[in-house]
């Protein structure tokens, strides 16, 4: 009889344990389906429930009681950087809508509550596809977006749902004006360069191009930027000779001219792009231009992972998630 018992409680907790990893195999594989293909709103990703028991990428530097620290988010074959000082939030674009779990659990370790400025350099996927969810999620003073003709305006669902949220929050948004600065504090502020108009064919020439200047320290953000905007930048006569330059359109051989980078001299130079990517990014002429400009020190997001640039105003300091683990 005993051993009729203890045969049939075996069964039980087979039966039972069984069930049990039936049902954790499905939800993950709902969560797997639902994250690639479904994107059913109200859903979190598994991203997001990583990041709700505590996972996600951990920023590598908190912010500085003085000065600036600037973050390059590794977010694959897309854009994504985050200024941070004692008192102020700058996002500039989000990546895509799939990578943007990691950017959230990125600024949660941030620790960042509001985003005092958010700027969409352009409406393409890698740059904003993922921008409703950072809207949904924080609260944003400003929005910075190019003036683009209505006819060249994407009908995409990640641009539908972005535009809608920002109707809902009521976010106060601003089309780039060239001169337009944003003071962050005495010596601190950003400025827009570009774009000087919208005569333009293709989306990645309306980038917005923003200066940020700490203290005698400056970076140059560039979106997409193209040869041709580029051109018409140089032609405006604005200044954006800078010591840390985002390399545009993640390196592409249509951007990053030789005339561009004799006028911007920068010393360090930052791509971000995938390990694998169909288009070749960085490609090997851009180094080249930026060692004939006399840059020799750059970063790559799918070399060095996310990289942070200490500024105190003065002084550069540059860390990188591959370099930090590798050291510890």
């Amino acid at each position: 009889m005993a051993k009729k018992r203890k045969k049939s409680a075996k069964s039980i907790y087979t039966k039972v344990t069984s069930t049990v990893l039936l049902i954790i195999v499905a939800v993950a594989l709902f969560f797997f389906v639902n994250d690639r293909f479904l994107k059913i709103d109200g859903i979190p990703t598994s991203n997001e429930i990583i990041i709700f028991f505590g996972g996600g990428i951990k920023p590598l530097v908190k912010p500085q009681e003085n000065g600036a620290v600037v973050h390059f988010i590794d977010v694959g074959q897309a854009d994504c950087e985050l200024i941070v000082t004692k008192n102020y939030n700058i996002l500039i674009d989000s990546g895509t809508e799939d990578d943007i779990g990691n950017l959230l659990g990125y600024l949660r370790f941030q620790d960042i509550q509001k985003l005092d400025l958010v700027i969409c350099t352009h409406p393409h996927a890698d740059h904003i596809g993922g921008m409703y969810k950072i809207l949904m999620n924080y609260k944003v003073d400003k929005l910075i977006m190019p003036e683009i003709p209505v006819d060249m305006l994407p009908e995409t669902l990640y641009y539908t749902k972005m535009m809608a949220e920002i109707k809902l929050k009521n976010i106060d948004v601003l089309y780039a004006g060239v001169g337009d600065r944003f003071v962050v504090d005495e010596d601190t502020f950003i400025e827009i360069l570009a774009p000087g108009g919208n005569n333009y064919n293709d989306l990645n020439d309306f980038s917005v191009v923003a200066k940020f200047i700490d203290g005698t320290n400056s970076f140059l953000f560039t979106g997409d930027l193209t040869s041709l905007s580029e051109k018409h930048l140089i032609e405006s006569g604005v200044d954006f000779d800078v010591d840390v330059l985002k390399v545009g359109h993640h390196g592409s051989a249509g951007s990053s001219s030789s005339e561009f980078l004799e006028k911007v001299t920068p010393k360090i130079a930052v791509f971000e792009v995938a390990e694998i990517n169909y288009y070749g990014h960085p490609r090997s002429e851009v180094f080249e231009r930026l060692e004939q400009a006399g840059c020799t020190e750059y970063y790559v997001t799918s070399r060095d992972g996310n990289i942070v640039i200490i500024s105190d105003g003065e002084n550069l300091r540059v860390e990188t998630e591959k370099s930090v683990s590798s050291a510890a």
